[in-house]
């Protein structure tokens, strides 16, 4: 596209000048099927303010572009910016709006960064926002009409509240207005056509760009503009609430669309509305002034979303993330491998594992070259391989959010692969001409300071239909006959071990992610089991486990793993025996590693140098787990009482066994631990771990 234009563009775009430059169109009026006719206005954001209107679109497929006239020229531009155009522009007099795709010169890209760093600015001093949804077609007319007709401040006052705590949180989810409530049968034809009209409308690209976050929350003023109907924004957000489940479910079996990228796209409405409300919050009778988070915080969020530049996943934030300028700069020339891999370097430096979240294979794209450890923003499909965070866990110790200017203690290292261990990787034009040391971070390993290692060595089974119940009970059963066998009498925090298991595969949180033990299981464990046998039961009658059995993603995202030494343990899907589950310093999750063989070793353990040193071991990240009795702090609690040491000798074990009283004595009692832990001493100790 930064070429359509390439003849012409000298003649369109003079350089800009002045404090917080910016271009507007000047929309010409103009008849239905005239041709678009405007003229690029140089100006400031000061001189500006207040007197256009700054749009919100999505780009679109750049095939089958259009031209119109701008300043005498012929300009391409694509097709969705053509058409939004065309729906905007009026009969009778002109209209000045500020549009990225053309009031940027896109091929310039030192031009292109100064504008994105003052993006805030352009959306905060519009007289309005327009946010364009694209060509009407007979679900967005349904759709669109339904959201003008809503009761908008009973809905706004339904979810007002909504963020203050979670248990707060589940009573307003749990007593809010629902679209798909139960009908009488004359109603139902005509809502199940209006339920579908609204899913596929709030289904459209829009809802799920990064971008669209900041465009929409910043305008007081804000518009949703689809065809030729026009309704405000919290008409939209009031359709989106209405559409959100009240529970984690599954809507009507006549909605076909991809669940988890509806409920995605609710939650980008959701999470617009929050900025909003702490914005004006004179509109919306909350708090007023935005809450900002660092930038760590903000990328859970920006993961979720799509966007045309995988680098955007990052410049989108610069204005709600405080310390974004810490992290990056906003630099089009920088390969958008290169910019994740630096992020991730400067985040290790600084003791702050939060991307470790966006890292890992099962969460890197198909044939990507980002070493293990780097985060892939890209994929904007949130639902699958993630792991549900527990607020209160802490498996590394305290984790760490906020960066400060003088870096703290690191969390680990980076270092170059030697020569002869590096892959030979196809890359890329942009890669290949980007000449920056940085290149070298796609051949580097990461150290990650560790406190726990041990081998898997058991694996149940995977779902892949979830409504496959002969399946879920068979692998239970599976799961449960294997812990029969092992021989002993309790888990490590002496819970029975089929209490353990259960816990184990609901992440042991309930429904409102509070933390949970055996009476949570003795309380509803056999109300579920009877449940799934029920051939009548439904959705209606569907007990408080199944909720947590949802939310943990287990059986189908994950599946039950043991490793060596007795830990129970949540792994991703993709996880092979052998693989080894680790603890890091200062990270909210356990993780999956995988030992990783370097081309020079093939296939054989190798030396670092010829002279024999030690050999180095290499580990790919596969990613979170979660490992029940574990996620409090107990290993760094263990290795501190008695001085646990990774891969102890025989003499050190023993040492170690003599300090606990082999799970005896009142140093356990002091820890608030049973010395049933005392069997896991050996998978103790502070040690670095290598990832490639």
């Amino acid at each position: 596209m930064e070429t359509w234009n390439a003849d012409i563009v000298s003649l369109l775009y003079k350089p800009l000048s002045g404090s917080m430059p910016i271009r507007l169109l000047r929309l010409h009026p103009g008849q239905p099927g005239d041709d678009l006719n405007a003229e690029l206005v140089p100006t400031t954001i000061e001189e500006a303010e207040g007197q256009y209107e700054a749009t919100s679109y999505t780009w679109g497929s750049p095939a089958n572009p259009l031209s119109m006239t701008c300043d005498g020229l012929k300009v391409i531009i694509q097709k969705n910016a053509f058409d939004m155009l065309n729906d905007l522009r009026r009969t009778d007099q002109t209209r000045t709006v500020w549009i990225d795709a053309i009031c940027i010169n896109q091929s310039n890209i030192d031009e292109r960064a100064s504008q994105v760093a003052i993006m805030h600015h352009i959306y905060r001093r519009a007289k309005r926002v327009v946010i364009w949804l694209g060509k009407s077609d007979e679900h967005s007319t349904l759709a669109m009409s339904y959201a003008a007709g809503l009761d908008v401040p009973k809905l706004l006052g339904e979810s007002k509240d909504i963020g203050d705590s979670p248990t707060k949180d589940w009573e307003i989810y749990t007593n809010k207005s629902y679209f798909f409530e139960p009908k009488e049968e004359v109603e139902l034809k005509q809502h199940q056509v209006l339920g579908v009209a609204i899913v596929k409308f709030v289904n459209r690209p829009w809802f799920n760009r990064v971008w669209v976050q900041q465009e929409a929350a910043l305008c007081r003023e804000t518009q949703v503009t689809c065809g030729d109907q026009v309704v405000g924004w919290d008409n939209v957000f009031a359709l989106a609430w209405m559409l959100l489940p009240r529970s984690v479910g599954l809507y009507p079996d006549y909605i076909a669309d991809d669940l988890n990228r509806t409920l995605n796209n609710i939650s980008a409405v959701e999470n617009i509305q929050r900025r909003r409300r702490r914005l004006f919050g004179d509109l919306y009778q909350t708090r007023g002034d935005l809450i900002f988070q660092p930038l760590i915080s903000r990328l859970v969020n920006s993961c979720r979303f799509g966007a045309t530049d995988p680098r955007d996943k990052l410049y989108s934030l610069q204005y709600f993330a405080e310390d974004a300028d810490m992290w990056f700069d906003i630099d089009y020339g920088v390969p958008w491998q290169i910019l994740y891999a630096d992020v991730a370097r400067r985040f290790l430096e600084r003791g702050i594992l939060g991307f470790l979240k966006n890292a890992g294979r099962v969460r890197q794209k198909s044939g990507s070259m980002l070493p293990s450890w780097a985060p892939d923003f890209r994929d904007g499909n949130w639902g699958s391989n993630v792991m549900v965070d527990q607020p209160s866990w802490m498996p590394g110790g305290p984790k760490t959010d906020v960066a400060y200017d003088t870096p703290g203690k690191a969390a680990g290292s980076l270092h170059n692969l030697p020569k002869r261990h590096r892959k030979r990787l196809d890359l890329p034009k942009e890669l290949r001409d980007f000449k920056d040391s940085r290149k070298a971070l796609l051949q580097s390993y990461a150290s990650f300071k560790s406190t726990m290692f041990d081998e898997i060595i058991y694996l149940g089974d995977v779902l892949d239909d979830p409504f496959d119940i002969e399946t879920w009970l068979r692998i239970i059963k599976q799961d449960l006959d294997y812990i029969g066998k092992l021989g002993l009498q309790t888990y490590l925090n002496n819970e029975n071990l089929s209490d353990a298991y259960k816990l184990t595969l609901i992440l042991a949180s309930n429904h409102e992610q509070g933390v949970v033990d055996s009476k949570y299981v003795s309380e509803n464990w056999d109300d579920w089991i009877r449940w799934l046998n029920d051939p009548l039961g439904g959705r209606e009658t569907m007990p408080v486990w199944q909720y947590s059995i949802e939310a943990s993603g287990a059986l189908q995202s994950f599946r039950f793993a043991i490793t060596k030494h007795g830990y129970f343990c949540l792994v991703p899907r993709d996880t092979q025996v052998h693989d080894v589950v680790s603890i890091f310093v200062g990270y909210q999750a356990g993780v999956v590693l995988r030992r990783w063989l370097p081309p020079s070793a093939g296939g054989k353990a190798h030396e670092e140098s010829s002279k024999g040193a030690t050999p180095t071991e290499y580990f790919e990240l596969i990613g979170d787990t979660y490992i029940h009795g574990m996620m409090s702090n107990e290993a760094r609690c263990i290795i501190d009482e008695f001085n646990c040491k990774h891969s102890p000798t025989q003499s050190q074990l023993q040492a170690m066994l003599r300090a606990s009283d082999s799970g005896h004595g009142e140093s356990w009692e002091t820890l608030g631990l049973p010395g049933a832990y005392a069997r896991i001493l050996e998978t103790l100790g502070d040690h670095l771990v290598n990832l490639v």
